[in-house]
Parts: C-alpha cells; sequence; structure tokens
C-alpha cells in the first residue's frame, strides 16, 4: 500500500465499551487530519449462537404456568415447547439487536461531532472477529481501529476480538489503548522488509498530526553477547536505512540491547511514545516480528496503541 493511498477509509468496530470509545476517538482523529471516511461496525453476537449452547437450549424445556411442580420434560406440552424456546431466543436477539444499534448511533454521533464523515454497519448472527476482518476486505478499507480491553475492564468482547483480528487481517490494524493522541511514534526495526512495512505509515501519520518519529533497534542478545561490535554495526545500519527512507519527518534513532518485545515495551512507556507501528512480520529464520512472538507479546503487554503493518 502506497502511504498516499493509505488510511482513506477506515473500519471501526464497537461495542459501547470504554475502550471502544477510545478506539473511536482515535479513529476521529485520524480521519480528521486525513480527511478519511469512516464505517462504524458492530456484531451481533451472544451466547445463544455458539454451536454448543445451541445444542443445549435446543434441549432446554421451558416453565409454563402450573407446570413447575413437574417433571422437566412434563411441564410444558411438547407442541409448544420448541415455539416457547423460539420466543425467548427472540427476546433475546431482539436485546442485543438493539444494544448494537445503539452502540452504532452513540459512535455516529461522536464521529459526527468531530466532523467525520461516517456510516454505519450492523451484522448479526455471525462471528466477531471473522466478520471484521471479511468487511475489510471486502469493502477495500485501508485501516482497523478497534479497542483493546484492559484489566479495568473485562467486560469489553473486543479485547480478545483485536488480538484476533491483528493476526489474522490482512488490512493494517491499529489497536487503541489509553492515550487518544499522535505526538510521538516508535517504529521498532529488524532490518526486514516486512518491518520496515511500518515506516510509510509512520511518516504519513507523523506528517498529518506534526509527530516525532523514533526508529527503533533491539540489538540480539547473544550477537551483542559474542560480538558486540558487530551488532553495533548492524543495528546502526538498519538505523541509517530506515531513518534516510523517511528522512523528512527527520527521526531520531535508538539502538538498544535486550529482549527485542520487552525492550519495545519499556522504550514505549519510558519515553511517553503514544503510539508503536511495527510490521506483522521480520526475519522468519530468527523469529524477531512474527506474530505470537514480538508483536503479539507487545500488543498484550503494553499498554501504548499499537499499529501493525500489513
Amino acid at each position: 500500500m502506497q502511504s498516499e493511498n493509505a488510511f482513506s477509509k477506515i473500519l471501526v468496530p464497537v461495542d459501547g465499551s470504554a475502550q471502544s470509545v477510545l478506539a473511536q476517538e482515535l479513529a476521529a482523529l485520524i480521519a480528521k487530519k486525513l480527511k478519511a471516511k469512516v464505517t462504524a461496525i458492530h456484531v451481533v453476537a451472544h451466547p445463544l449462537m455458539h454451536p454448543e449452547m445451541q445444542k443445549l437450549f435446543a434441549d432446554y424445556v421451558p416453565v409454563g404456568p402450573g407446570f413447575a411442580s413437574l417433571p422437566p420434560t412434563e411441564r410444558v406440552p411438547k407442541a409448544h415447547a420448541s415455539s416457547m424456546r423460539d420466543a425467548i431466543s427472540s427476546e433475546i436477539n431482539d436485546w442485543y439487536r438493539q444494544k448494537g444499534q445503539q452502540y452504532i448511533a452513540e459512535a455516529t454521533s461522536l464521529f459526527k461531532e468531530e466532523g467525520v464523515l461516517v456510516d454505519q454497519k450492523l451484522v448479526e448472527h455471525a462471528d466477531p472477529a471473522e466478520t471484521i476482518i471479511h468487511e475489510a476486505q471486502k469493502g477495500n478499507y485501508s485501516l482497523i481501529v478497534i479497542g483493546h480491553n484492559g484489566q479495568e475492564e473485562p467486560e469489553s468482547r473486543l479485547g480478545s476480538i483485536a488480538e484476533k483480528v491483528s493476526r489474522h487481517a490482512q488490512t493494517p490494524v491499529l489497536i487503541a489503548r489509553q492515550k487518544n493522541e499522535i505526538s510521538k511514534i516508535l517504529v521498532p526495526l529488524d532490518g526486514s522488509e516486512n518491518a520496515e512495512k511500518a515506516l510509510p505509515y509512520a511518516a504519513l501519520l507523523a506528517q498529518a498530526a506534526k509527530a516525532k518519529i523514533t526508529v527503533l533497534h533491539v540489538e540480539e542478545p547473544h550477537l551483542a553477547k559474542v560480538k558486540p561490535e558487530v551488532a553495533r554495526e548492524i543495528g546502526t545500519r538498519i538505523l541509517s536505512r530506515a531513518a534516510d527512507k523517511i528522512k523528512e519527518t527527520k527521526p531520531e534513532q535508538k539502538l538498544e540491547s535486550g529482549h527485542p518485545a520487552k525492550m519495545i515495551i519499556k522504550t514505549a512507556k519510558e519515553g511517553d511514545y503514544d503510539l508503536i507501528i511495527m510490521g506483522n512480520k521480520g526475519h522468519s529464520t530468527i523469529e524477531r516480528f512474527l506474530l505470537g512472538s514480538v508483536s503479539d507479546h507487545v500488543i498484550h503487554y503494553t499498554d501504548r496503541s499499537v499499529l501493525l503493518a500489513k
């Protein structure tokens, strides 16, 4: 994706949680800066939609008036049990649908107040993560902005969904955490082409938001221990090459040594960065930026927003 075409269409899953609102605010900020259009999407899903729960519910016999003292199989005439289950299921579906419509309406109001063009989309009876991934690809969206719940908000479902989406979506994914501003951007690099896919996105956002960029390379611990001069030379070259590619943003270069994921998280926190932008994979031979290792660790443990370039 060329940077000049990036982030023109933004997909924002909403669920009414505080982290979802943070994602909306961050998406609105980006959309305003880049004149992008946003779609607020909510996927109606509840426990009874799960296949195993459906099997259990199919055996459920509702309790009718005057039948409570009878054995379960005799409480409601079989002829009426199925229709009663359908009525209960319909009532549950209606409640979740109404809540979904409320979440979308609130998100739409937020975007309109910020002067952002916004569409709405409500999808029923579907897996949330799969639906978001499919919608992003089918609708040719250039960015997914999704909230990630923390310990303070375990009821939000988007947290686990965000990690699934980040692993499998072909669209860049921005997982919003805490801050809803972009003034300092951290770009971890390992020298691979995939990791450097983060650079155009960082440059675009930095120019739009007048933010500062720091490119970071974390030296391999074993190489730094055995041949520190070699590790430092490699790291310096990686940073210099990256900085040259986005020289118009005048990025700061930072070279560290240690566990890559832990050092990225530490640097982001100590430097008070608002956003980490990284490739979703890097050198496959040394498993540096593969999801499930560094990227996955950073997403799970950092308290900063993370944008995964694809």
